[in-house]
């Protein structure tokens, strides 16, 4: 699956909602939607660059041959739908050691379409490469609204400061 992660440091954040989430778990709920709000930018624009790649030919799919059936090992990747690529690209909210927001795609065709070709050089990658080359939507998006996202986190960052700093003074 395509993951984006992104470095933009809000230094100690990370440890901040792990232990927001142990000590005050009504607070973390808020943050968690509000921080899927603050990252909706990233979403909505690589939300966009699937609906692009897939209307450009005027079939609803990156490249024709995405239209028919293909089980690789037995596992569905294509054909491609565009409603399940759209509403693969999700939201996980979870303090882990590496990230504490992440972005994926969750669905395996739209993962195919923007990492193929990465390591391996194919036909099939080449094909994608009029897009552009490997990664085609996640890491884009990411990079294209980095700043917008940042900004989003430090307000978020402001408001749990400021909820935690009320109720502790209670």
């Amino acid at each position: 699956m395509a993951t984006v992660q992104m470095k933009g440091e809000v230094v100690g954040i990370r440890n901040t909602v792990q232990l927001l989430k142990k000590t005050e778990p009504e607070i973390f709920k808020e943050f968690r939607s509000k921080a899927k709000i603050a990252v909706a930018p990233i979403v909505n624009d690589a939300k966009a660059r699937l609906t692009a790649a897939s209307s450009r030919n005027g079939k609803n799919v990156p490249l024709s041959g995405m239209s028919r059936p293909w089980r690789p090992g037995g596992r569905q990747v294509f054909p491609w739908s565009q409603q399940k690529a759209l509403k693969g690209v999700k939201v996980q909210v979870r303090p882990s050691k590496t990230a504490f927001l992440t972005v994926t795609q969750r669905e395996i065709g739209p993962s195919v379409f923007d990492i193929a070709g990465r390591k391996n050089p194919s036909l099939f990658a080449s094909n994608l490469d009029t897009y552009a080359k490997a990664s085609r939507t996640m890491w884009p998006a990411a990079e294209e609204k980095e700043d917008e996202v940042t900004k989003n986190l430090a307000e978020l960052v402001d408001f749990v400061n400021a909820k935690t700093n009320s109720k502790l003074r209670y």
